[in-house]
Order: C-alpha cells, then sequence, then structure tokens
C-alpha cells in the first residue's frame, strides 16, 4: 500500500470533532503514514503535547503544526481575502505564535458574536452560548456555528427558505446560478456557506476578521517558530490572487510552497476539470522554484479521513511529501514523531 500522508487536518481544537488521540488512533487504524495536527490559529498544550510523546515509535507518526488565518500579501491590497498559510514542524512553546493564537482567539469570538447577531435578524434561533458550547471555547469557527444552528429544528425551515429564494434569483442571474449549481452538487453540508456563510453569500450572515496578520507576516511567524510555511487549498483564493503573484512569492522566497493535494471534494462537480489543472499548474510552479509541494484530507471528521483513504488515487500523490522536506529544508524534527 503506497505510504499516504496527511499533513493537513483538524482536531476538536478548532473546528475538528475528534481528539488529538482519536485522530491519531484512526489514522493509523487506516495506515496512514503521516499526520500533521493544525488547527486553526492554535498548537496543541502542553499536555496534550505531552499525550503525543506517548505515540512515539508507532507506526504513524505525528507533525506538530498549525493553520495560520492570513489577509493577502501586501502588493495586493487594497484587494481583501482570507487565505490560509500551514505551518508545519513547529515549536508549540514559541512566545510569538502562542501571542498571535490568543490574539486570533479572541478575535474569533468577537466575530462570531457578529455573526450570531446577522443570523438572529435572518430568523435564526441560534446564541453565542451555542456556539461556544460547540466549540469548546477554543478556536471558534464557522463549522461550530452550523453546528449550533442544527441543534435547532425550525432553523431548517430558514435554510430551505433562503435556498428557494436563490433558487428563484438564480433562474434570472447567470452568476448565481452558477454558485447554486455548484452549491446544489456539492450537497447540502455545503448549503450554509453558500446562502449565509461566507463573504459573498446570498444572503449576509459572514462576519470579516477583525485580527489578521498578512501573508508575510503569517510566514514570519511561522519561520519564527523554526517551521515551513505553504499556502493550504489554493482554490479559495485563486479569485484574487493569480498564480503569477504566487510565483512571485516562491521566487522572492516570501513562502515554502502550496498545497497541490487539496480539494477532493470538489471532484464530482462542475469544477473538477478547473481544479485539476490548477493543481498542475502548481506542481510545475514549484517544480520551477525548488518550493515544497504539501497538502493532506483537511479532514475535520471520521467520515473526512475515511473518504480521503478510500480514494487512494488522490491522496497516494502525498507519498514522499515529508521526505521532501527533509530534504529540501532545516526543520527540527523535535516536533514530531519522525
Amino acid at each position: 500500500m503506497t505510504a499516504i500522508e496527511s499533513l493537513h487536518t483538524h482536531t476538536t481544537l478548532s473546528d475538528g470533532k475528534l481528539s488529538h488521540r482519536e485522530l491519531f488512533e484512526l489514522a493509523e487504524s487506516l495506515g496512514i503514514s503521516v499526520l500533521a495536527y493544525t488547527d486553526h490559529d492554535a498548537v496543541p498544550s502542553p499536555t496534550t503535547v505531552a499525550e503525543l510523546e506517548t505515540f512515539r515509535g508507532r507506526k504513524t507518526k505525528w507533525v506538530i503544526g498549525t493553520e495560520v488565518t492570513a489577509g493577502l500579501p501586501k502588493e495586493l491590497v487594497p484587494e481583501t481575502c482570507v487565505m490560509h498559510i500551514i505551518g508545519l514542524f513547529l515549536d508549540p512553546t514559541n512566545e510569538a505564535l502562542i501571542k498571535h493564537c490568543h490574539l486570533a482567539q479572541q478575535a474569533r469570538i468577537k466575530r462570531m458574536n457578529e455573526m450570531v447577531s446577522k443570523l438572529q435578524k435572518l430568523g435564526f434561533k441560534i446564541t453565542a452560548e451555542d456556539c461556544l458550547q460547540m466549540s469548546g471555547g477554543e478556536s471558534v469557527g464557522r463549522p461550530h456555528i452550523v453546528q449550533a444552528l442544527q441543534k435547532y429544528p425550525e432553523n431548517n425551515l430558514i435554510v430551505e427558505k433562503i435556498r428557494l429564494e436563490m433558487a428563484d434569483e438564480a433562474s434570472r442571474n447567470p452568476a448565481i446560478q452558477e454558485r447554486y449549481a455548484h452549491m446544489m452538487q456539492k450537497g447540502e453540508r455545503n448549503y450554509p456557506y453558500v446562502l449565509f456563510l461566507s463573504p459573498d453569500a446570498f444572503r449576509e450572515g459572514y462576519a470579516e476578521h477583525e485580527y489578521m496578520p498578512d501573508l508575510d507576516q503569517a510566514v514570519a511567524l511561522i519561520r519564527g517558530a523554526g517551521g515551513v510555511a505553504v499556502i493550504a487549498h489554493y482554490f479559495t483564493v485563486r479569485s484574487k490572487m493569480p498564480l503569477e503573484i504566487f510565483e512571485k512569492l516562491l521566487a522572492e522566497k516570501r513562502i515554502d510552497g502550496a498545497e497541490v493535494v487539496y480539494g477532493i471534494r470538489e471532484y464530482g462537480t462542475d469544477r473538477e476539470k478547473a481544479l485539476a489543472k490548477e493543481r498542475a499548474d502548481l506542481r510545475e510552479i514549484l517544480q520551477r522554484h525548488g518550493g515544497l509541494a504539501l497538502g493532506g484530507s483537511d479532514a475535520h471528521t471520521k467520515e473526512d479521513l475515511e473518504f480521503y483513504i478510500a480514494n487512494d488515487w488522490f491522496s497516494g500523490e502525498t507519498a514522499g511529501f515529508t521526505e521532501s522536506i527533509f530534504l529540501t529544508r532545516q526543520v527540527n524534527k523535535q516536533f514530531s514523531s519522525l
């Protein structure tokens, strides 16, 4: 079997459903060779790191990482867009990184309150307490808000009402028709984000991040903690950051690389061909500049990781990713079990 890796996963520390131990044991049962913990603006606590240390010597290896929420590079200002930077082989005790995580968590709570207020105006039953309960008080994000909405069955009627309104407008607006068709192809799990929980959602329920380093600041933060920094799931920023800009960042050593294994849920939709070409283009640019080509499952649930492994035509591309880091970059293996 191919030595499949997943250098992008989430736990209950941010918006995942599994603890560090549960995710590790699942990864081991599925035959994953390397598992990176990359929670949103968060790193494992000393207690969790001590628990991870007990997994040394096991067949599956772990890596400490994070996923930093960042803004665009300065040359693209005044354009705005939220992007995510994966950091791997990080020192979880680094003071600057811990400070960033604290500031980000506080900003996330304020942002959550703004989104809850907007959703209440749309008629949804939801409270800030519901969202915090879903998150466990850590790194609260949109998935927790969706879970809080699902707590009340009456909210399903409002979701369906907004979906029907979007369907009606889609019949007259080609741009909305494209987004609506894609939403329907991806299924119900995607409805809240397209309908009201994204920057370009059909109805206004989204709130921007108040605290957010730009790309260069995020990379400096990761490198300062001893890690390597790569752009996550490029398709989420491609409309604001063309490949030419990505190549410029890479040539100037302002980023270490990018994920090339991402977006598995886009396959089977009308965006499948575009994503396949995009991933191939990224690989070509990375090869040209000696950049790191990485990626993983972006798993938030048991089902996500199982789906990733089941589609080994996709996940199999990750074989050797970690070794490529060791061959081309200086990283401290102390922050892993490798």
